[in-house]
């Protein structure tokens, strides 16, 4: 059976399932709270996560971090 927030047209969606929104911390897939500001931005740019580092111009999500040092490990030992 589906949530309702399944049902919902202003569930978050985007290029990023690991998007969370740097006001309310919702994560993608599911409506942002309803005292956010960004309640209406179903469709959100990596500059509205909150893991996008605006100085490093680039996503510094932890397990994008974690996959970059496990695949140079990998890439070192030759099992890649």
């Amino acid at each position: 059976m589906r949530k309702d927030s399944d049902l919902s047209d202003n569930i978050i969606r985007g290029n990023c399932s690991l998007f969370v929104c740097e006001i309310c911390r919702t994560k993608y897939g599911w409506e942002h709270q309803k005292w956010c500001e960004y309640y209406s931005l179903t469709l959100p740019s990596c500059k509205d996560c909150r893991y996008f580092s605006e100085n490093e111009g680039e996503c510094i999500h932890p397990t994008k971090k974690l996959r970059k040092e496990t695949l140079a490990y990998e890439e070192a030992q030759g099992s890649v």
